[in-house]
């Protein structure tokens, strides 16, 4: 069995063997063709069929982590229990069901496959795609976690357990550098409500009549939102309630924080010994003049009247839109700095690039920049590459 302080020598094996066997056979063909056939044609019993065996194998995987199993072991339970959701997908559409009330909305079977998703390197795109059986609509904490992955995902007014899950919940809207903090806290907290039994799902201690069907008392919905949001958590890694194993495989697929070595080239260019005067500003500059006078601040008075003549020329020699917008007034602003050898030798940059572990957070922090810059209304975020590790965003 996995470590933990609980238990140590149940057999899990009997109960694994169950479990794959049924999620077999509510899946296969023949068993719902007579299913089916007995009961006058009700074709609905498809899908009832493809939700049992959903439920069992999403329990499988919990109960194979229990049992100690390595987590590539798991992949050919992950990729059954992948292709069962799809096919309970299928039976819905194909039955003509658009509101189903599909019973998988638990979060620690959902939260034990999508970090098992991750830690077995499925794109997030897949996960939302394989997803799409589960009911939304049912608990608001489920279809937050879940619409990370399908952004359309239609949200429930209320969280199905708030006692147990509304601190995990106000991880989502935390700023990043406060949720690893807020997860150890509700880790912490994950051991008072199991000792006090108020988590659905899980029982203790564990019956005797149930010990074979124990599935752990990890907590796998704190390691989704670790998962989901690529939240650091090297400060709770080892906690007991947290599944290490298994988010110590999710690590290799996350990204790591770029951190750049100091610069050796001199802070800034020799100013010229004589104050360059500043060219005048064509008309369609000078609503942005206050913006380049704070964005030019830091530099000498000097070097900040070269910065000026530089942006001045590039517009009226590269400059044929009308009128000049935010976009605009960057990339000119930008184009004034490489005339200087601002961008390249000395790395003053217009164009901030920000590398965040997750997109929510890329995305509030260039919006603050944005504010303060004072092009909030025309700011707009461009993704410049989604497909790597790390999240970059381009302002």
């Amino acid at each position: 069995m996995r470590q933990n302080r609980f238990y140590s020598d149940i057999d899990l094996s009997s109960s694994i063997d169950y479990a794959l066997k049924a999620a077999q056979k509510y899946c296969s063909e023949d068993y719902i063709v007579e299913r089916i056939n007995r009961s006058n044609g009700r074709t609905d019993l498809r899908v009832k069929s493809y939700e049992a065996s959903c439920y069992r194998s999403l329990g499988l995987l919990r109960s194979l982590y229990a049992r100690g199993d390595s987590i590539e072991s798991l992949r050919q339970a992950y990729l059954e229990t992948r292709e069962r959701l799809s096919m309970l997908e299928d039976g819905i559409q194909a039955c003509g069901l658009e509101h189903p009330k599909i019973d998988l909305v638990h979060p620690l079977q959902i939260s034990m496959l999508l970090a098992l998703a991750h830690a077995l390197g499925e794109k997030p795109q897949l996960i939302g795609r394989n997803t799409r059986a589960i009911s939304s609509s049912c608990d608001l904490f489920v279809d937050r976690l879940l619409s990370v992955y399908d952004p359309k995902r239609p949200l429930a007014d209320e969280i199905a357990n708030k006692s147990v899950y509304k601190k995990l919940y106000a991880v989502f809207d935390a700023p990043a550098e406060k949720r690893p903090e807020m997860i150890a806290r509700y880790l912490d907290e994950w051991e008072k409500l199991l000792l006090k039994n108020k988590i659905p799902g899980l029982h203790y201690p564990q019956p005797d009549h149930l010990l074979e069907e124990w599935a752990g008392y990890w907590c796998y919905p704190a390691a989704a939102v670790v998962a989901a949001l690529n939240i650091d958590d090297s400060s709770f890694i080892d906690h007991e309630f947290y599944p290490t194993d298994l988010m110590q495989a999710c690590a290799q697929y996350r990204g790591e924080p770029v951190i750049l070595q100091p610069l050796q080239e001199p802070a800034l260019p020799e100013p010229p010994k004589r104050k360059p005067k500043r060219k005048p500003a064509p008309e369609l500059l000078a609503p942005w003049q206050p913006l380049f006078e704070r964005m030019a601040a830091t530099l000498p008075k000097s070097l900040q009247a070269t910065l000026w003549n530089a942006l001045v020329e590039w517009l009226n020699e590269e400059w044929e839109e009308e009128p000049l917008e935010a976009g605009g007034f960057l990339c000119a602003f930008s184009a004034a700095q490489w005339e200087m050898e601002l961008l390249t030798t000395y790395r003053r940059l217009a164009l901030l690039h920000v590398d965040w572990k997750d997109d929510e957070s890329a995305l509030s922090f260039c919006e603050t920049i944005a504010r303060t810059l004072g092009i909030e209304e025309s700011f707009s975020p461009d993704p410049v590459t989604l497909n790597r590790p790390e999240r970059v965003w381009e302002v």
